[in-house]
């Protein structure tokens, strides 16, 4: 047993050290108002204690539209496109950018897509230079992803294929996914892993729980979350049984983060 003194500059050190909000934004932060309203007011109160970041598959200016529509709070950074992009006060991070280019081929990768007939282009919108976003036909085989991931191995592409909301594939950077984008911040901010909480729902936010850090699932997740977190869930992973941001609010009390 630790000296009652010891113990208690812990506890103090705990308490003044900031912890590290990331949350998705669609079906995770936002869904439902009066939730957000509610953690809104609780972020705020812990405000001068934590670093707020937003990790979205929507592009930066998709989701600057969102937290205009929601009132959602400023955060000290965006991840925006699946990991693919980081912003902070509007200005992308050039180091970031240039990681994450290291052995990226776009072009590559699109003519090897296109030999997936399931897979149909999304809009313009929701591409990016280190993001390629495709929709997949609901009645495609089950193995087209898990073909599409070896071609593009198999043509020494170091690429990762991301699918989630059941419809919607992302091709991207193996090194620049939502998880290894927090990693990034995280060792920028110098915040530990045990300080960490990242929330999510759909596949393309299983990369934030494959690293030590907490992790919250609302409980309105979607399947391909589910399987993962029942094959691969850790004990610093929390299976909320409110959904949205009531969810959020389950996680932080339950991991005592904040007042």
């Amino acid at each position: 047993m630790s000296p009652f003194w010891l113990r208690y500059s812990l506890r103090r050190v705990h308490k003044l050290m900031r912890f590290l909000l990331v949350s998705d934004l669609d079906n995770t932060l936002v869904g439902d108002d009066a939730a957000l309203s509610m953690l809104n007011q609780s972020l705020q109160k812990n405000r001068e204690q934590m670093y707020l970041i937003y990790a979205t598959g929507r592009s930066y200016a998709s989701a600057r539209a969102l937290q205009r529509e929601h009132a959602l709070l400023e955060p000290d950074f965006w991840i925006t496109g699946v990991g693919s992009e980081i912003y902070r006060d509007g200005a992308q991070d050039p180091q970031w950018a240039k990681q994450i280019s290291e052995g990226w081929d776009r072009d590559q990768a699109i003519f090897i897509a296109q030999q997936f007939q399931p897979l149909s282009l999304q809009p313009i919108s929701e591409q990016n230079p280190h993001k390629i976003s495709y929709f997949l036909d609901p009645k495609a085989h089950t193995n087209t992803l898990i073909d599409l991931q070896r071609a593009l191995t198999d043509a020494g592409l170091a690429m990762q294929v991301v699918f989630s909301s059941n419809r919607d594939v992302d091709i991207l950077s193996a090194k620049g996914d939502k998880g290894r984008a927090v990693l990034y911040l995280r060792e920028q901010l110098n915040i530990p892993a045990e300080t960490t909480l990242v929330c999510g729902d759909s596949g393309n936010d299983i990369s934030l729980f494959e690293h030590s850090t907490l992790g919250l699932i609302v409980g309105n997740a979607q399947p391909e979350l589910l399987r993962w977190y029942r094959k691969h869930g850790r004990p610093g992973h929390y299976l909320a049984v409110k959904h949205y941001a009531w969810g959020i609010l389950e996680g932080l009390h339950h991991f005592q983060l904040g007042r």
